[in-house]
């Protein structure tokens, strides 16, 4: 009764076996139709049947190796004599029977089949090829009828066998009758364990009870929570029917962890089924504690390339000044070279000043140490400031800069204004790089919903999609920054979305190739209270 309650798991051998004998048996009745003789043909139909009905004979037992080894060991014998009877091809398919049957016990077991046929297979082809053979005993009008019975059989038997071994339906279902008669806590393999609805162990499957240290306890006196630390055991047990929870058990007395998937029954009770996840942990452990290391060591880097930038201000700051004086011809007239010299020595000091004022800058956002200094101020005063400070520098580009702004309106926000001033001129700095001769650069501001909306719009080179994934990360210059004269550090858009989310705002970038980029930044007016 036992082997007859099985029949969920195995099924799908009797089935295939089913589909191959009506498949012969179709063969045969078409035979008849036909008009072949029923005295040449039905000894061939029953030995083609035959391995077939011996497999639904044992299939009850198909969970036993001895019953699994007959069925294979059949089917290899009866291709082996269908090869001989009638010839090797295409009586040769029938040898894929055998690892098809053993697909449908343990996928373990095809290889072993599929090694065994192809073997045999081997000796059959080589014994025909060379003499060795017997004179195949049936004549032509039955080899004609056999190899298309086999041909249409080993077709059925196929798809039966695939679809069965890859169906779900081949699980074992089994309810708490079913399970007290197949004994599951000792032919389950794996750790699992069942609850009674008041959170109590039932029992445990062998693996389980070694596991869990329960060699000596009271199942009776057990919890899921007994067996290691749980957050909340009570969750568990609450859960609706079928309805499945993972969670990490810690052992208790050693350094090992369990991944549990706990599944609820209609009944009240709970399954849970445990493995081993200690190594998993282990190297999350790991990854944990290197990232903390490459966080330490991003941040000595940064301070060490803050301190390295504050010192070069004081010769830069110097050289400038120098620089000043002799462009100013403090000292006296200069030859023309000189004070040709003398202009590009004082633009490059100004524009690495520039450089490591940025970096500098971005040192102490990534530091966690730039703080904002607030005060009430209007938007549109700080725009025309900037566009004063690069206005030269538009000018030798040969370009136009435009403000859109409402008249008689004020634009009042709450921020860092030199953050402020700063975000401005970092965007139109990189305006004026990217935008080509004769080119318009814009500059609007407006207040909706207590939010201002700082944009930037300028009709240059623009980026590509992929420029766009990038552009804003420390240091990375888009790819047309490359082929133009655009000197920088790549920390100019990196830096704005630092300052701009430092006000809890946000910056959005919309950007096409040989059209243009638009940089709105979006602020709140008013300061946003942290706690």
């Amino acid at each position: 009764m036992r082997h007859i309650l099985e029949f969920s798991r195995n099924h799908g051998l009797a089935l295939s076996s089913l589909f191959w004998i009506c498949a012969v048996l179709a063969a045969f009745a078409a035979g008849l139709w036909s008009g072949m003789p029923f005295s040449q043909t039905w000894i061939f139909a029953l030995v083609g049947i035959s391995p077939a009905l011996i497999s639904i004979l044992l299939w009850p037992y198909g969970h036993r190796e001895w019953a699994q080894a007959i069925i294979i060991l059949i089917w290899i014998a009866f291709a082996i004599f269908a090869c001989f009877a009638t010839g090797f091809f295409p009586m040769a398919l029938v040898f894929l029977c055998a690892p098809l049957s053993a697909a449908l016990f343990e996928r373990e077991k095809v290889v072993e089949a599929l090694l065994l046929s192809a073997l045999f297979a081997a000796v059959v082809f080589f014994a025909e090829k060379f003499g060795y053979a017997p004179t195949p005993i049936a004549n032509a009008l039955q080899i004609g009828w056999a190899n298309l019975a086999a041909g249409g059989a080993v077709l059925a038997f196929l798809v039966g066998a695939m679809y069965f071994a890859s169906s779900h339906e081949n699980d074992v279902v089994i309810d708490d009758d079913t399970a007290a008669k197949l004994d599951f806590a000792n032919i389950y393999p794996g750790m699992a364990l069942k609850f009674a609805k008041d959170g109590m162990l039932v029992f445990a499957t062998d693996r389980a009870v070694h596991a869990f240290g329960l060699q000596d306890k009271d199942y009776n006196h057990i919890t899921l929570a007994d067996l290691g630390y749980m957050e909340n055991e009570r969750q568990f047990f609450n859960a609706r029917a079928n309805n499945a929870v993972m969670s990490d058990v810690e052992d208790i007395n050693a350094n090992v962890y369990y991944d549990v998937e706990l599944v609820s029954q209609d009944d009240g009770t709970t399954y849970a089924f445990a493995s081993d996840c200690s190594d998993l942990v282990n190297k999350l452990q790991k990854l944990e504690e290197a990232q903390v290391s490459a966080a330490k060591n991003a941040a000595d880097k940064t301070l060490f390339f803050a301190g390295v930038s504050h010192e070069l201000r004081t010769p830069l700051n110097a050289i400038i000044g120098f620089s000043d004086m002799m462009r100013s011809r403090l000292f006296g007239p200069l030859p023309g070279k000189y004070a040709d010299y003398a202009n590009l020595i004082h633009d490059s000091g100004q524009h690495m000043l520039d450089l490591i004022g940025d970096v500098l800058d971005m040192s102490k956002v990534e530091a966690g140490k730039y703080e904002l200094n607030y005060d009430r101020f209007d938007m549109g005063d700080v725009i025309r400031s900037s566009l004063k400070m690069v206005r030269p520098s538009a000018d030798a580009a040969e370009l136009t800069l435009a403000v859109d702004i409402e008249v008689n309106t004020d634009l009042l926000i709450s921020a860092d204004r030199r953050a402020v001033r700063q975000i401005l001129l970092n965007l139109l700095s990189n305006a004026i790089k990217f935008t080509p001769k004769g080119g318009r650069i814009l500059v609007s501001a407006k207040i909706v919903n207590d939010v201002m909306n700082l944009s930037v719009e300028d009709n240059g080179t623009g980026m590509s999609a992929q420029d766009l994934e990038n552009i804003g990360t420390a240091y990375v210059q888009a790819d047309n920054a490359m082929h133009i004269d655009a000197r920088g550090s790549g920390l100019g858009l990196s830096l704005v979305k630092n300052l701009v989310a430092l006000h809890g705002g946000r910056t959005v970038l919309n950007s096409q190739p040989d059209q243009g980029t638009t940089v709105d930044i979006y602020l709140p007016i008013d300061k946003i209270e942290t706690f």
